[in-house]
This record gives structure tokens, C-alpha cells and sequence, in this order.
């Protein structure tokens, strides 16, 4: 289990409907896949969100981690990033970023080498299944659509996103057309897939606080579960809490931040943000311990970052509350097999060694060379 190389290869997804934000549109993902192989050789697969950690990935800590036994994820891990991080000089986070997706590899190759699902190799299930809710986007009206479009467009989206997953929450953006539109869409998704659906919201700190309180107040009737960042800050996120009740959630995971916000109810982890397998663990145990809720986003991985988000919501106790899966909005998932779809609001994983996935060599290709051919997307709107 010696480390002897590393590959990074970028990729761009197209997406099978139009991903539309508070800040942006994109049609596609792009994400780095990341192979460790080992002396005797074993594989293991990661992945980071961004193109830019592919060069990183492949040169400098390929160089660091040749030699290294892919069992000390703490040593490749120093080698990567260093013991610490300084307060006034935050770590090059594209580094995190990118260690991340090696490190979800290391826990491929250990689970491997132990002939155990990753989810048992953390402890085992602390659930029948993995939780997930279903989550979507919002609508493109630059793709001729509406203002009024909206809320019967997201209606059927959200219709159609329960039945296929039978989630028992459904999470969906806000904050591109308006607090009047965001919500009719919330009234309006409401209806379509009626009172026992908790629904969650998130504007990605685009609303002004004027404009979170006209939303809240007219979204209301509807029985919102949960807000994420509605606005840009802490102390706006904590006044609308108080005065709205809706429960409110951040990505915030510096606690010692947090201390100073109580009211914030929850915390939303990023397996590779927050420092892969190993990382998201003390995170949740971190965070359990402050008396908050914490789950993990989709961030337009796939099947290799799903996998490990499912393997962590078997296995991890404090990931309670349904976790994201944008998984259906990718083209491809780039594994062998069909997809790890949520079915009846989780996932399963399979008793497979490691990750329990196994690339699709043609379909990496083919969207290697779509990569080179015509570069990354981006998921921001042009100035």
C-alpha cells in the first residue's frame, strides 16, 4: 500500500437541465478525478470540485506523497498542508480543496486493503440507509421563461424530484427573481407536493436583509423548515431567525465564530471543504457537541464524491438531518453501473470493498477531451 503515483485528470459534465442561482447559471460541472495508485497496484479514487486542483494534484503533492503508505492519511496529509493553519494567514484553500479529493482516495485504498464498504470501516451503520433529501436549482429565465413561469415550473420540478427520490425533504434555490416570485414558488411547490414534505430553501447570501424579511413574511403560509444563508451575514441570519422562526442554516464551520450566534440552527458540511472523510468526521462531532444540526451539500460531484457522502451518512451518528444530492442534474456520473439514486429518501451503499465504485474509463475520456477541447463551466454569471 505505498503510494507510486498520482493522476489528476479534469473534467466537464455537461448537466441535464440549466443550474440556475442567485449568483449565476451554469450548464455543467466541473470537477477534478483523482487516481492514487499504489506499488502493488491498487487504485483509489477522489475527486475535487474545481479544474484548478488538477495541476496541484498531479505535480507538486504527487511528488510529496511517492513513497508514503496510502494507511497514514495523517502523514500524507502534513506532507500536503502542513500541521496548521495561521489565523492571519489562512492556508491557500484550493490546497484543501484539493488534498480533499487524495485523501477520499486513501479511504478508497483502505477499505480496499481491509475488503470492507467504507462505511464499516468507519465503525459501521448508524442507519439503515444514508438520508437524503431531493434538492434542485432554480429556473433560467434567460432561457426565455418568465417571472411568472417560476412557480409552476419549480412546482413540477419539485413534484416530479419527490416522487422519483421519496425524500421526505426538498431543498431548492432562492434569491434570482425576487421575494415576491421566490415566494409564490415556495406557495406553490407547497401545493404540488403537498404538507408531510418538509421544504428547505437556499439563497446563497444574495438577499438583502429588506428583501429576507418580504420573503419570509409572505412565504409564511407555506411552513419553510429551513433557510440557508439568506443573507451575507452572521448577525442578519440571526436577527431573521429570531424574528421569523424559520430555522436557519450557514456554512460557516469556524465555531469559535459561531459561539457569538446561537440562533443559527445549523451547520452545512462540504466533504472536500471540509477536509474529506477524515475532516467531516471531527466536523460533525464538533458541531453535534454545540447542540446544532450538521449535513453535508452536493456540489455537483459525482458518483466518486457521492459515494463518499454516502458512506459518511451511513456511518456517522450526527449526520441525522437529510444531506443533498444533486447527482441527477450530472450527465454522467463517470462509475460503472447504474447510478446510486435515492430511493425512498437514502441511499444504500453496496457491499463493496473501499467506495464500492469503479470508474468508467470511456466516459472519463470522453469527458477529459471535453474538458480540453472546450475548458471549464462556470457556475457565475458574466458581468
Amino acid at each position: 500500500m505505498i503510494i507510486d503515483a498520482i493522476e489528476a485528470t479534469p473534467v466537464a459534465i455537461p448537466a441535464t437541465r440549466t443550474c440556475a442561482w442567485s449568483l449565476g447559471r451554469s450548464y455543467g460541472h466541473t470537477r477534478t478525478i483523482v487516481a492514487v495508485r499504489t506499488r502493488d497496484g491498487a487504485v483509489g479514487y477522489g475527486e475535487a470540485p474545481t479544474d484548478k486542483a488538477a495541476p496541484l494534484v498531479g505535480g507538486v503533492f504527487a511528488e510529496r506523497l511517492r513513497g508514503v503508505s496510502a494507511h497514514e492519511v495523517t502523514t500524507a496529509r502534513i506532507r500536503c498542508l502542513g500541521s496548521h493553519r495561521d489565523f492571519g494567514y489562512l492556508a491557500d484553500p484550493l490546497a484543501a480543496l484539493a488534498f480533499a479529493a487524495i485523501e477520499i482516495a486513501l479511504w478508497d485504498l483502505k477499505g480496499k486493503a481491509a475488503v470492507l464498504p467504507l462505511y464499516r470501516l468507519l465503525g459501521g451503520a448508524a442507519r439503515p440507509k444514508a438520508p437524503f433529501g431531493a434538492c434542485a436549482y432554480t429556473v433560467a429565465l434567460e432561457e426565455g421563461h418568465a417571472p411568472a413561469d417560476v412557480p409552476r415550473i419549480m412546482a413540477e420540478i419539485g413534484r416530479t424530484a419527490i416522487a422519483r427520490t421519496g425524500a421526505r425533504l426538498l431543498e431548492f434555490k432562492v434569491g434570482r427573481h425576487g421575494p415576491d416570485c421566490d415566494a409564490a414558488t415556495v406557495r406553490a411547490v407547497r401545493d404540488a407536493v403537498g404538507p408531510d414534505v418538509e421544504l428547505a430553501v437556499d439563497a446563497n447570501m444574495a438577499m438583502s436583509m429588506s428583501d429576507a424579511r418580504r420573503f419570509l413574511d409572505r412565504a409564511r403560509e407555506a411552513g419553510l423548515a429551513w433557510i440557508e444563508e439568506p443573507v451575507a451575514s452572521l448577525a442578519g441570519m440571526q436577527r431573521l431567525r429570531a424574528d421569523f422562526g424559520v430555522p436557519v442554516s450557514t456554512h460557516c464551520t469556524d465555531l469559535e465564530k459561531l459561539q457569538g450566534f446561537p440562533l443559527i440552527d445549523g451547520i452545512v458540511g462540504d466533504i472536500n471543504v471540509d477536509g474529506g472523510v477524515s475532516g467531516v468526521a471531527r466536523v460533525a462531532a464538533t458541531v453535534a457537541a454545540t447542540g446544532r444540526r450538521f449535513w453535508l451539500r452536493s456540489n455537483g460531484e459525482t458518483g466518486i464524491g457521492f459515494a463518499a457522502i454516502c458512506h459518511l451518512g451511513m456511518a456517522l451518528p450526527e449526520l441525522d438531518r437529510l444531506a443533498q444530492s444533486l447527482l441527477n442534474w450530472c450527465e454522467d456520473d463517470l462509475v460503472e453501473g447504474e447510478p446510486w439514486s435515492t430511493r425512498d429518501g437514502g441511499v444504500v451503499p453496496p457491499e463493496r470493498p473501499g467506495l464500492g465504485v469503479e470508474i468508467d474509463t470511456e466516459a472519463l475520456r470522453h469527458y477529459a477531451e471535453r474538458y480540453r477541447r472546450e475548458g471549464p463551466f462556470s457556475r457565475y454569471d458574466a458581468p
